[in-house]
């Protein structure tokens, strides 16, 4: 599996064009987190915000840095936040190829909640796949 998260071209002309022209992002990276879950997977939300020394980080190009939270992290490797502008509206939307891994009522809330929260045990053989 990918251990990385993605930013397309597009995407990262939006984030440096927002951050240039909206002083409130500005020196802030840009952060992909989860927004809950539905019975096709997880939600995603992409928006600036400050810093937490436990992010991962993604460094940019362009100086542009890509944040997410660790537990998070583990259910978004290897997505590519894209930019569209078309029939769905203009904005981020994130694109996670492992989604499937994530869908249907057998992959359980209290799971992947106490995952987020940092009260998953490795040791209890729970397993978040469905």
């Amino acid at each position: 599996m990918d251990a990385s998260i993605h930013i397309s071209p597009q995407a990262l002309t939006a984030a440096l064009e927002l951050q240039a022209h909206t002083p409130r992002y500005r020196d802030l990276p840009l952060r992909l987190y989860l927004d809950g879950k539905g019975c096709d997977g997880f939600y995603y939300g992409v928006t600036f915000d400050k810093h937490s020394p436990d992010d991962l980080v993604f460094p940019q190009e362009g100086g542009l840095l890509l944040i997410i939270d660790r537990p998070a992290f583990e259910f978004c490797q290897g997505s590519t936040i894209e930019w569209i502008d078309d029939e769905r509206g203009t904005g981020f939307l994130v694109e996670n190829p492992h989604q499937w891994k994530f869908r249907g009522k057998f992959f359980k809330r209290k799971a992947w909640i106490e995952k987020l929260e940092g009260r998953h045990s490795p040791d209890s053989g729970e397993t978040l796949q469905s």
